[in-house]
């Protein structure tokens, strides 16, 4: 966890040795204050949730982008008490809730399906896949594919091209399509939003394998969306 409550402040810790309570499970948090890497909080018997992933800095930098009170929020199934912890959460009891989950690493499709599972019981969920190292297959393929001069089509009120994936396997793009949540990619910087193949298919378009359609935004627009915005 990169926060936990300090003397009413949620934040990260500040110096090696402090220590803290989880606001989830009430477990003891130690200061951990790494030199090439973000301070932050472990769990000295194990994180409470399963799904808890290393962060580092991108996390940490779109954290920021929303208020303390909307970071790393617990949520626990009334019924089975199982509990997760949302990167962020907007809006909570709202019609506008939105869980965004921030993914830097590469993701099981049974853990993404139980993620999507959880967080959307009365909330919208929100992925913000990271396309890091453009020197990797994943990252080459990626930029390469991008082609919004290919089939343009406009639903939404927005702009998305139809482009076919040039990476070396389709297995990451067609991953993503089935996920039932929104998705949206981080490539330095730029987010594109990936249609949701129930859009295209009432326009009486059907994607093959390897194609997907996107619509890029601005990372103020992305937040704006988060929060219930347009």
């Amino acid at each position: 966890m990169i926060y936990a409550f300090v003397d009413g402040q949620k934040r990260q810790p500040e110096r090696k040795g402090e220590r803290t309570q989880c606001p989830d499970c009430g477990g003891t948090l130690s200061a951990v204050m790494p030199v090439k890497n973000i301070a932050h909080w472990r769990h000295q018997r194990g994180d409470c949730d399963p799904w808890s992933e290393p962060e580092g800095p991108w996390h940490l930098g779109w954290k920021e982008q929303f208020d303390p009170a909307f970071r790393e929020i617990g949520l626990r199934d009334p019924l089975s008490g199982e509990l997760h912890r949302a990167d962020i959460l907007c809006n909570d009891g709202t019609p506008h809730a939105t869980v965004l989950e921030l993914q830097h690493s590469s993701i099981a499709e049974e853990e993404r399906v139980a993620r999507e599972a959880f967080y959307r019981r009365g909330r919208r969920m929100f992925w913000l896949v990271h396309i890091h190292n453009d020197q990797s297959f994943l990252g080459y393929g990626f930029a390469f594919s991008l082609d919004f001069r290919r089939e343009p089509h406009s639903f939404d009120g927005r702009s998305y091209s139809v482009m076919r994936w040039m990476g070396r396997s389709k297995q990451f793009i067609e991953k993503w399509k089935r996920a039932e949540a929104h998705v949206f990619f981080d490539m330095g910087g730029r987010i594109f939003h990936l249609a949701q193949s129930s859009l295209l298919i009432g326009q009486g378009r059907v994607l093959a394998a390897g194609e997907f359609a996107l619509s890029e935004l601005t990372p103020v627009e992305f937040v704006r969306a988060v929060h219930g915005g347009t």
